[in-house]
């Protein structure tokens, strides 16, 4: 219902209620008044009796003459009825019907003659008052009624004037913004009756901007969050893609600089041997190196763009300041090493920028030159400014270069033995030594062994490499007379599986079975896990030589209790997750309880890497594993 039919509405109740007051009341005066006709009509028959002395027939026809009755009666005192009339008025009369609601009703009035012996009894007629009445009412009502239409159409004319007026103070108070909130509502050009109103929005106003203050710094919160990396506190790849994308599609500015693209070559290999709250540290330390080589430089910003990858945006750089940059770096990254005792810190591909390049291409080409570092001297760097390497054989450069470095490592032998102990946990537990292969170029750097391992599998060269170092382990064994200790050699599933390899290892190992007798070969249970009935052949030729096998990493598959059935290996080596902090982690002690016991039944020993603490040892050796492994146990020395 809208404004205008309230009003009217309204203003018709109270027209009905005014109408219907005005009638009671001009009604009942009017009764009044009639009443006070009838008593002066008996003074008037008394004094028309003095005299008239007419006979009563004739007295009738006088008095209705002269006045007009609604009924009369006119009787001898003896009651003998000389006359009766009655006008018998038919017809609707409003102002009558009202005043017989409300109890006011004509009575008959007598007049007696003693003189004349005559008694007149009537009611004097109201039908054309009451019908002018009637008249009255009616035209009251009509006018009232054109006065409420008027004032109604009057009221919602200003009203609505009022109210736009209002709203529109309102609404541009609402569109106008101090500090980038909404204008107070201003009350005192307020009409009074929206003054509540407004200063109810203005507390809503309040309340809302508070609301929406908290959700800006919760989303901004949380979008800082999104784009920042927990451990290192720098931007993520998230943040990286998103900056990149805008230098990059901005082509009205002079967008230029270069991106250069760190890989912390030995993350893989210290989260494994030393832990990964070591592995923490390494990545928080090359950080903190590239940052403060970068800090040279205005407005650079730096991401970790994943595990073990950094990326470096430095604008309004060219390639020659670029190539101080990476000299800068290289330094950094040397002492570093030093510092950590590591074969290599990180490598760097660098590659120049400006606005219009596409994303993609650029980390193709940093990728790229990551590679071709990696092939270099340790800690190296390449900048890769040449995009035309992306297209057709050339893109196979970083590649080839990898292949040339593999072919010399194997056909020179540039490999280097480093044995880690495993301490035993008693004295009767049989355990070895590992031995860890690093792998040198022309130059005797030594090249990442993780990136180096890779490659190999990814060329086909793999087989080779285990070769190389199984035959070097022998000979370094006979060369330094070791032939009293035992030592494992690490062995991809790959050359495990291969026929071809097998037979070459066998008649290796049987051409010297005093070593073979004093060695262990570890294979990742994952990887023997791919073909069962190869890993069972290998197993059996390595026992047909008096050689034994380490199932390595082992617990990090879904079916390690059925390899006690199918494998029956002699050394089991529990995956390092197990052994991180298993003083304070009561399942990993249930589950490697579990393990130990059904091992023991069956004759297999058990061995614990990746031990860093002195509480973790001795809850390792509270559960009776055989061996624990691990930098707090002795780190990797040169065999």
């Amino acid at each position: 219902m809208n404004i205008f039919q309230r009003i009217l509405i309204q203003n018709l109740v109270f027209l009905l209620i005014l109408v219907s007051c005005s009638a009671i009341t001009i009604c009942t005066v009017y009764e009044n008044h009639l009443q006070q006709r009838q008593l002066d009509h008996v003074t008037q028959l008394n004094r028309l009796f003095e005299f008239d002395k007419s006979t009563p027939k004739q007295l009738v026809k006088n008095l209705k003459t002269s006045f007009d009755y609604q009924w009369l009666k006119v009787e001898r005192l003896s009651g003998e009825v000389e006359h009766i009339y009655d006008a018998n008025q038919q017809g609707f009369i409003l102002s009558k019907m009202l005043a017989e609601l409300l109890g006011s009703k004509i009575e008959s009035q007598t007049y007696a003659n003693q003189l004349a012996d005559i008694r007149i009894s009537f009611v004097l007629s109201s039908r054309t008052e009451y019908q002018l009445i009637d008249s009255l009412i009616y035209a009251l009502a009509l006018l009232f009624l054109a006065l409420t239409f008027i004032n109604a159409i009057i009221s919602r004319s200003i009203l609505s004037r009022i109210i736009a007026k209002s709203v529109h103070h309102i609404v541009r108070s609402f569109n106008r913004t101090q500090g980038n909130e909404p204008e107070k509502i201003p009350t005192h050009v307020l009409p009074g009756e929206f003054r509540e109103l407004a200063d109810q929005l203005n507390e809503l106003r309040s309340q809302l901007k508070g609301q929406i203050d908290h959700w800006q710094q919760s989303a901004e919160s949380y979008r800082h969050e999104a784009t920042k990396d927990e451990l290192t506190g720098l931007g993520n790849r998230l943040s990286f893609v998103e900056d990149l994308e805008n230098l990059l599609s901005d082509e009205e500015e002079e967008n230029f600089g270069v991106l250069v693209v760190t890989r912390a070559s030995e993350l893989q290999n210290i989260n494994q041997n030393r832990g990964y709250e070591t592995g923490d540290q390494y990545v928080c330390d090359v950080a903190q190196n590239i940052q403060r080589v970068a800090n040279n430089y205005k407005n650079v910003r730096l991401y970790r763009i994943n595990g073990s990858d950094f990326a470096l945006l430095i604008p309004h750089v060219t390639i020659k300041e670029a190539h101080n940059f990476a000299q800068n770096l290289f330094g950094r990254f040397t002492e570093l090493q030093q510092i950590l005792e590591t074969n290599s810190i990180g490598y760097s591909g660098i590659v120049p920028y400006q606005a219009g390049d596409s994303m993609g291409e650029l980390l193709a080409l940093a990728d790229t030159g990551i590679s071709i570092a990696l092939t270099k001297q340790t800690n190296g760097w390449h900048i890769q400014n040449d995009k035309s390497i992306l297209n057709s054989v050339s893109a196979k450069y970083g590649n080839q270069n990898w292949k040339s470095i593999i072919d010399e490592v194997i056909d020179k032998q540039h490999v280097k033995l480093y044995y880690q102990p495993i301490q035993p946990a008693n004295k009767t537990a049989k355990v070895y030594s590992e031995i860890l292969a690093r792998f040198v170029n022309a130059q005797g750097d030594v090249l990442p062994t993780a990136s180096f391992v890779a490659m190999a599998e990814k060329m086909d060269k793999i087989i080779d490499i285990d070769k190389l170092v199984v035959d070097a382990t022998i000979k370094t064994i006979q060369n330094k007379n070791l032939n009293n200790q035992f030592f494992a050699i690490n062995l991809t599933a790959r050359s495990a599986h291969d026929e071809q390899f097998c037979v070459w290892l066998e008649r290796r190992l049987l051409r010297d079975s005093m070593i073979s007798a004093k060695l262990v070969f570890e294979v990742s249970e994952f990887g023997l896990q791919q073909n069962i009935q190869a890993s069972q052949r290998f197993i059996g030729m390595l026992h047909r030589t008096g050689a034994r096998l380490t199932v390595e990493r082992f617990g990090v598959g879904f079916t390690s209790f059925k390899f006690f059935r199918d494998i029956k290996p002699d050394f089991i080596k529990v995956d390092g997750s197990y052994s991180r902090n298993i003083d304070e982690d009561k399942n990993n002690q249930y589950f490697l309880r579990v393990i130990v016991d059904l091992a023991h039944r069956l004759g297999i020993s058990v061995l614990a890497e990746s031990v860093e603490t002195q509480e973790e040892k001795h809850a390792l050796e509270h559960i009776f594993v055989d061996g624990t492994q691990g930098y707090f146990i002795g780190k990797p020395s040169e065999l």
